[in-house]
């Protein structure tokens, strides 16, 4: 639940949605929820179109100017390698760097700190992604940080690339079924939330295990 405040024309991405694209805040409206105090918000996304948010229900996080890798430890925007690569002799750290982001799996899926249902559910969250044209294009963005990943790469870089994520994917997700068989509470929770193909991989994995 997000706590941060907002102001239109701020620049947001959505954690959970990160194939939106990074939005801007059109319109916000004071609401009342549950005997609080939030906001409605009015985000028009360059892959998402404009969605309407509850400010403290939707995982919503600030954007801020140009996105750095070497001040920030952020390496999930291409563009700012792609800056950093300008710089000649960086080149080479740069382009692994692209490679790198472009096959692994988001952060938070890996973190040890969050509950294996929540880990599971997000894993599992990632089978929304296919080598279906919009969803290879969806994919790409939320692994790019680029509205536009047709600009950097061709479609046969990004089926290359989501080929080998998909491995990564359908590996960790093997991984953690096997935790699950310890935790077993743990698929019931996640498995309400999952996309169907993400609990058809899930059970699939249980199953061969």
């Amino acid at each position: 639940m997000s706590e941060e405040q907002f102001a239109s024309g701020d620049r947001v991405k959505h954690t959970r949605r990160p194939e939106w694209g990074v939005g801007t805040i059109t319109r916000i409206e004071d609401l009342a929820l549950n005997g609080h105090r939030t906001s409605r918000l009015t985000i028009r996304f360059p892959n998402g179109g404009v969605k309407t948010l509850i400010s403290t229900q939707a995982e919503l996080e600030k954007v801020i100017g140009n996105v750095d890798p070497y001040l920030n430890g952020d390496s999930t925007n291409v563009a700012a390698w792609d800056k950093v690569g300008e710089a000649g002799w960086l080149s080479g750290v740069a382009e692994r760097k692209i490679k790198e982001q472009m096959i692994s799996l988001p952060p938070d899926v890996r973190d040890p700190f969050n509950s294996l249902a929540k880990r599971l559910s997000m894993t599992m969250g990632l089978y929304r992604f296919d080598r279906s044209g919009r969803g290879l294009i969806d994919w790409a963005v939320a692994q790019s940080g680029l509205d536009d990943p047709l600009s950097r790469f061709t479609r046969h870089d990004l089926e290359q690339f989501f080929d080998r994520w998909a491995f990564e994917r359908e590996n960790f997700l093997g991984k953690l079924a096997q935790e699950a068989r310890l935790e077993p509470q743990a698929v019931s929770v996640a498995i309400k939330t999952a996309p169907q193909a993400g609990a058809d991989a899930l059970r699939r994995l249980t199953a061969a295990r």
